[in-house]
């Protein structure tokens, strides 16, 4: 005997297993694991212990991922517990089966744990979200399950002994964080597509369909919510939303997070609701490119072009609009398929006629029976119909048959499932379409109905839709979406016919930056609301609010939608609820705020009040819109909502800049250099004050009146720098006693000592920041704050102008003296003159 070692309070040993961490030998004793390390001649030691938390069942099996670096293990229970190989603290716990655990394997390559339990199930789990992935019924008397690879295993009952294998044919694409409840592939250009993904929290996202990276990803809005269909102009890289609404909504997608660029109201009538979306790449002339086309509840379809904001309208159906679909990529021919109420689909044309867009009808198809999904493909119409059979309409038939005979000039299968089909997709290239039944089935076809291949799983799928254009499938499950590749999906017959196909990669995407604190300082975004009218002509019909009252969160990769916890940024705090407009139109200029006390929490620049016959729009248009490309309504008019968040970041003026990362707000002080008199401080035993305080501490030596005393005293550059800045930080969350104090105190410093043009810089931001600050005497104080700091020039016009517009009159009062006295302007006509020079965005930059 090498060895014996005797366990604490002499647990009983259940097994041993040589496959621990690092070569270890694990010692499963009543409910913990004990990891022994060889001390050489065949000696073992003790070095680390795995204990559960609020367990007292005993330990069945283990298994150590390395790669993951976790280690997890199985009790009698039914339950699993995992560890950090990096720590002993308690990481996870959940229950997996009825009864005991017999095996677990991990499948770190797609982030999935493999369980075996003593009721003859085998399971697979989700490790980002702990849900169950599918699982796999074996023997109700099963003894011992082993693993003897990632696909293979064997199993052990009283009275047999089998080999399986459960293939591992996906791979992990994009952890959403909520249920998808739309994916589809959309075209950018060539050789370049997304997936679309739009979730259960009201976010809608742009994956790259090579790397499953988050690319893009817009806003929650509460607006979003009721989100319906979606269409991507890839010409203009902008979004259209349909909302259960009579207007679409558009998002810019060059940025992340997405910002709303406008509303576009595309009926007169304002409870003709918008149902359905497409978006055709088509070559008209005259620059005319892309259209957008929304289908109505009148029955009626409109086109929409960026091109002279043209517009045509055409009533179709005698019934709502259900379905739009086009041909992907750039066409010769603007074609368009649309099915209604009425069961009929039509196959129209859209083309250029001198100045104006027309539409004209091509093929009508009565169909006969209700149809699920509807897409137009090259010489084609599929549909899934209400039987669950697939259905293909030849357009050549109908060109070349009487109207008598068109009824019957169909090819359709047997039924494809025997249960609803919840999701549908189309690989043109391939000739093939992808179903999702209820049942959890999903099943690949080719267009004459033969079944390729098939997924069962006990669990229902999510949607679904191919990824590219040779046949790889991304299907949705829980709240992550799961690529499988076509090499795992289609018959050698179907391979062949694949490699014959020249298929270019797919361009992958750089993701876009995150940039969060564009949101964050405002709880309403003010969308500009326009129509499109008749012969090139649009009409602004004033703001829209929408509610902004959620932030998104990101766990590593994963966004999470927050409700309601809006933080509270040192730039500008948090807004008081409103109770505007969360389904209500709102005009700008008749928005109301309840007061909230004394504490005037009233929301800065929300009313008009003064100066009416200032045109702020057609101003900020002019001055801001050169040489930029703004996220901007048509017109290129700036938001309310934008200019509340001071146009950050490009083309601002660097004292409008928004900047969450301020040094003032990061920087660990060192406050040891300040020296200060006896009777401001207390002193040591020779005589000498040295202040070592936190910055809170700050505020109890500045609001002493005898700060002048130690001001006549002369300190390096650094030291009132440093100075400086801890002002600026105290003066983020303060009350307005204190905030009179910091400005009487910076007042002094930059009277009497020269500061740097960077700190100069930086207070000047600080205090902008504040003149949209909830409280309208913080507001009305950073504008004095900056006239007697002598930061005031001229080139401050633009926030001058935005404080005459204050909801405050005493804070309007203010702005309007400031700007009297620091830039001689006293006029309209003087402000507008200025703001029209052509150099003078090139002057504040």
């Amino acid at each position: 005997m090498a060895q014996r070692m005797t366990l604490p309070g002499q647990e009983f040993v259940q097994g041993l297993s040589v496959n621990g961490p690092q070569g270890s030998v694990l010692a499963f004793c009543e409910n913990n694991v004990r990891v022994l390390t060889h001390q050489g001649q065949g000696r073992l030691k003790e070095v680390k212990q795995f204990m559960p938390v609020n367990s007292g069942s005993a330990i069945t099996c283990s298994y150590t991922c390395v790669s993951q670096g976790y280690f997890y293990a199985g009790n009698r229970a039914g339950e699993i517990h995992a560890w950090g190989l990096d720590q002993r603290d308690f990481f996870q716990s959940f229950q997996a089966h009825s009864s005991l655990v017999l095996c677990i394997h991990s499948r770190p390559e797609i982030h999935t744990l493999l369980t075996a339990g003593g009721e003859g199930l085998v399971k697979e789990w989700d490790l980002t979200l702990g849900s169950l992935l599918r699982q796999l019924p074996i023997h109700k008397d099963l003894q011992q399950l082993q693993f003897v690879d990632n696909t293979t295993f064997f199993c052990l009952t009283s009275s047999s002994f089998s080999l399986h294998r459960l293939p591992c044919f996906y791979s992990l694409f994009n952890i959403c964080g909520s249920a998808p409840q739309n994916v589809k592939r959309v075209y950018c250009g060539q050789n370049w597509t997304r997936i679309l993904c739009a979730t259960k929290d009201g976010l809608v996202r742009f994956l790259s369909p090579v790397t499953g990276e988050l690319l893009v990803i817009t806003w929650p809005l509460l607006l979003m919510d009721k989100a319906m269909a979606w269409a991507y102009d890839s010409q203009r890289e902008e979004l259209f939303v349909v909302t259960q609404r009579s207007e679409v909504l558009v998002f810019d997608t060059t940025c992340s997070p997405c910002t709303v660029k406008y509303l576009m109201c595309t009926s007169e009538s304002s409870g003709d609701r918008v149902r359905c979306l497409a978006y055709g790449q088509a070559h008209l002339g005259k620059d005319l490119i892309g259209l957008m086309f929304c289908g109505h509840d009148s029955g009626t379809v409109t086109i929409l072009s960026h091109l002279h904001c043209a517009k045509a309208n055409k009533t179709i159906h005698s019934g709502a609009v259900l379905s739009l679909s086009t041909l992907e990529g750039p066409q010769k021919d603007a074609l368009l398929c649309s099915y209604g109420m009425d069961n009929t689909i039509y196959l129209t044309e859209a083309s250029l006629e001198e100045n104006k867009i027309i539409l004209e009808p091509v093929i009508r198809i009565v169909c006969g029976c209700f149809l699920m999904y509807v897409i137009l493909m090259p010489g084609s119409v599929g549909a899934i119909t209400e039987n669950h059979s697939w259905r293909m309409w030849h357009f050549q038939d109908f060109l070349r048959s009487s109207e008598s005979e068109q009824s019957f000039m169909f090819k359709e299968t047997k039924h494809l499932h025997q249960c609803n089909i919840t999701a549908f997709d189309v690989c043109v290239p391939m000739k093939l379409f992808v179903t999702g039944g209820a049942d959890g089935t999903v099943r690949i076809w080719d267009f004459q109905g033969t079944l390729m291949t098939e997924l069962d799983s006990a669990f229902p799928f999510g949607p679904l839709c191919f990824a590219n254009s040779r046949g790889d499938l991304l299907v949705a499950f829980n709240q992550s979406l799961y690529l499988v590749s076509c090499l795992k999906l289609f018959p050698p017959a179907q391979l062949i016919y694949l490699s014959l196909h020249n298929n270019a990669d797919e361009i992958q995407e750089v993701p876009k930056p995150f940039l969060p604190s564009f949101f964050f300082s405002f709880g309403l975004i003010f969308v500009p609301k326009f129509t499109y009218l008749e012969q090139g002509l649009q009409e602004f019909q004033g703001l829209e609010a929408l509610a902004n009252k959620r932030i998104i969160a990101f766990d590593k990769t994963v966004p999470h939608v927050v409700e309601g916890e809006r933080r509270k940024s040192s730039i500008t705090q948090e807004t008081p609820n409103l109770s505007v407009l969360e389904d209500k139109t709102t005009e700008w200029s008749t928005l109301e705020h309840k007061d909230s006390g004394p504490q005037h929490k009233d929301l800065p620049q929300l009313q008009l009040i003064g100066w009416d016959e200032l045109n702020i729009c057609h101003i900020l248009k002019n001055f801001f819109g050169q040489g930029r490309k703004w996220p901007l309504a048509p017109d290129g008019y700036i938001p309310n909502s934008v200019v509340r968040a001071r146009l950050w970041p490009e083309g601002t003026p660097i004292y409008l800049h928004h900047d969450m990362d301020l040094s003032y707000l990061t920087k660990d002080w060192d406050m040891s250099q300040l020296t200060w008199k006896p009777s401001l401080i207390l002193s040591d035993s020779r005589g000498k004050s040295k202040l070592k305080p936190s910055i809170r501490t700050y505020l109890n030596v500045l609001i002493n009146t005898t700060y002048r005393n130690w001001m006549e005293k002369k300190f390096d550059e650094g030291l009132i720098n440093n100075l400086v800045e801890v002002i600026l930080s105290l003066t983020t969350c303060c009350s307005v006693k204190e905030y009179k104090t910091y400005i009487a105190v910076l007042a002094q410093i930059f009277a009497n000592y020269e500061v740097s043009p960077e700190l100069r810089t930086e207070t000047a931001s600080r205090f902008i920041e504040d003149t949209v600050h909830p409280n309208p005497q913080i507001r009305k104080l950073s504008w004095e704050g900056m006239e007697r700091l002598g930061l005031m020039s001229y080139l401050f016009a633009i926030p001058l102008t935005l404080g005459l517009l204050d909801s405050d009159e005493r804070v309007r009062a203010k702005a309007l003296s400031i700007l009297i006295n620091v830039t001689g302007i006293r006029t309209k006509t003087m402000l507008v003159d200025l703001l029209e020079e052509q150099d003078i965005m090139q002057e504040m930059q």
